[in-house]
């Protein structure tokens, strides 16, 4: 049984604890998420703040704790900051930003600098100038102009230049570049819908399993592609593999299980992760999944093979791409923090998934999120991992950091690059979006020549 969150107190050194309070603590829904903790006064021992869905404070050491959120204090807290030289001033930083108290929660006003916003994914439309569309944790999906350029403006007027396309924990965003209106976009475990920027006309998109099947399993972040051969088909990814051929107006299930059908626990395990389709060819699709699988079908969809029997086993799949210089090339990006394992896992395969190759192995220990081919060149390759992006401009030998003008260690968890106008976009979880030109990098990657 789900019991919430307790609070125990040790005066020995952690020899032996006692529990702080009788009653129950109203601070988690269900589990006690990843952002449960305990922080505590430098100089008052019994002043205590946990954090999680709510914010709560303690001045009697625990025994008590009153809720000290307020209307204009965003939920789910990571962290709080307690000055023991000054009563009452506490800094606390949640998904909607960071907020200040100088009477121990009464009163809070939100610090708005510096940008904080925690991008999940990211993507572009063909517009003039052209539009950035992003989906971010417990803020939704937005949409804006490249050309924004950050301004205290928009807070001194209570306008900003981003529009929002849907709530909740926003997610994977797919643009129909043939009118820039269409967009798909959704929140978390897979509700999506497709909308039409001009006519406001929404669709909810979700698979339907047949009477009797078990249900299907979602991802956190969902997959779902619009096929680079006409973006009437939409892929989205459960468990299985499905596909619309009308603009998701309905979805047919392709595939059998991808994943090892692994046992369930408090979230969702055993699902899709990404997906990626050749350009070269029409139904030439790669997926991953968060216990480890990359499979491979040429055919649509209906039928798929094992390719990461040599992989290291049981990863969350970040990434899979599949080249835009070679039909027989496809890149992987393996992620193991889940399991408390940092390595950086970068493979390419030259024969379709058949055997990979580790690559960019001079990474430093940083989980991986994201690889992306550029624009110009298929020997430049930009990786983003949970502390900076990194380019290689030898297919994948070498690397380095490229972080000039982003923040220390900022986790990268997308990487687009816009073709037409020659620029990079970095979606950070954390500090919101980035872009660069990339003529200086072509210019000296050709200069190699």
């Amino acid at each position: 049984p789900i019991i919430g969150a307790e609070v125990y107190r040790s005066e020995d050194a952690g020899a032996t604890w006692k529990k702080t309070h009788t009653k129950p603590i109203n601070l988690y829904s269900t589990y006690g998420y990843y952002f449960g903790k305990v922080f505590i006064s430098p100089t008052n021992a019994d002043k205590i703040i946990i954090t999680g869905v709510g914010i709560l404070l303690s001045k009697d050491g625990g025994k008590t704790f009153k809720e000290i959120g307020k209307e204009n204090v965003h939920s789910d807290h990571h962290y709080a900051w307690l000055n023991g030289q000054k009563d009452g001033h506490i800094i606390i930083g949640n998904d909607g930003g960071c907020n200040i108290t100088y009477d121990n929660g009464d009163h809070w006003f939100k610090a708005n600098t510096p940008p904080v916003g925690q991008f999940y994914n990211i993507n572009f439309d063909m517009a003039k100038p052209y539009n950035v569309y992003g989906g971010l944790q417990d803020n939704g999906t937005w949409m804006g102009s490249s050309q924004t350029k950050e301004s205290f403006d928009w807070f001194d007027s209570g306008h900003n230049p981003y529009t929002m396309l849907n709530g909740g924990d926003g997610m994977q965003v797919q643009v129909d570049t043939r009118d820039n209106k269409t967009i798909y976009s959704g929140s978390q475990y897979g509700a999506y819908s497709r909308q039409n920027l001009t006519t406001k006309e929404r669709k909810f998109i979700r698979p339907l399993r047949n009477l009797g099947e078990p249900a299907f399993r979602f991802n956190w972040q969902t997959p779902i592609l619009l096929s680079k051969h006409n973006q009437d088909v939409f892929y989205y990814g459960s468990n299985k593999f499905h596909r619309s051929m009308s603009k998701g107006d309905s979805l047919v299930t392709l595939s059998t299980e991808l994943t090892s059908n692994p046992a369930q626990g408090d979230v969702p395990y055993g699902t899709l992760t990404t997906m990626s389709e050749s350009p070269f060819r029409f139904g030439l699709i790669y997926v991953g999944t968060d216990d480890g699988m990359i499979h491979l079908s040429k055919d649509g969809g209906y039928t798929f093979s094992l390719l990461s029997a040599k992989l290291p086993k049981g990863l969350y799949v970040s990434r899979v791409l599949a080249s835009a210089y070679s039909e027989s090339r496809v890149y992987a990006t393996m992620n193991g923090y889940r399991n408390d394992h940092f390595n950086a896992y970068v493979f390419v395969s030259n024969d379709y998934g058949t055997t990979w190759t580790q690559i960019m192995k001079d990474l430093p220990l940083e989980a991986v999120n994201v690889i992306t081919e550029d624009n110009v060149s298929g020997q430049v390759l930009y990786v983003g991992t949970d502390g900076g992006l990194y380019v290689s401009t030898d297919g994948g030998a070498s690397s380095m950091g490229w972080n000039k003008g982003l923040p220390n260690a900022v986790p990268i968890h997308d990487i687009v690059i816009h073709p037409r106008d020659n620029e990079i976009i970095l979606g950070t979880h954390g500090r919101s979006l980035y872009t660069s030109k990339l003529d200086d990098l072509h210019k000296k990657v050709q200069g190699k020549k």
